[in-house]
């Protein structure tokens, strides 16, 4: 018995019923080797496609998805806090904060290790104006910017704040 199914030996009116019967399960033996060899291939492939997404180049691919954004009210409530609180150490820019740092600050970007120790939360009475953020997100403030990321540090959106140098 294998697979829940009992093979009967099959009634042979002619020829020799041992050889018709080894037939039979070198046939199925066959059919069984293909559609192993079918399913692990077709599971490697698989693998292999998803293993290219998951490599040290962590935003891959993310330009065609969908992010969360700020509405407006969050935006003017943002900005009015920044006009307000200019000197916070929270928005102390970095002294090595350069153009290539700015560039990255966009929707589907993972913050890196440096960008990551240069944020810093956004303080809680700006989070107040603006609203909390969705469940799995939070507000970093990073280099003149107010940034909406979620848990696995990716960008969701961005304001820009004009920041002096030195500042």
């Amino acid at each position: 018995m294998r697979c829940g199914v009992r093979l009967q030996q099959p009634r042979v009116q002619n020829g020799n019923p041992n050889t018709t019967w080894r037939r039979l399960v070198k046939t199925q033996w066959w059919v069984t080797a293909c559609v192993t060899a079918l399913l692990a291939l077709t599971c490697s492939a698989a693998v292999a496609q998803n293993d290219q997404n998951r490599g040290n180049d962590q935003n891959r691919g993310q330009t065609k998805k969908q992010y969360r954004q700020f509405n407006e009210k969050q935006q003017q409530a943002a900005r009015a806090y920044y006009n307000q609180h200019q000197d916070h150490p929270a928005f102390k820019q970095p002294d090595r904060w350069n153009n290539d740092y700015e560039s990255r600050i966009r929707p589907g970007y993972v913050l890196d290790d440096d960008m990551r120790r240069m944020s810093r939360p956004a303080p809680d009475d700006m989070i107040r104006g603006m609203g909390r953020p969705p469940r799995g997100y939070r507000y970093v403030v990073i280099g003149g910017h107010v940034v909406l990321i979620d848990s696995g540090y990716r960008v969701h959106d961005a304001i820009h704040f004009e920041i002096n140098v030195g500042h």
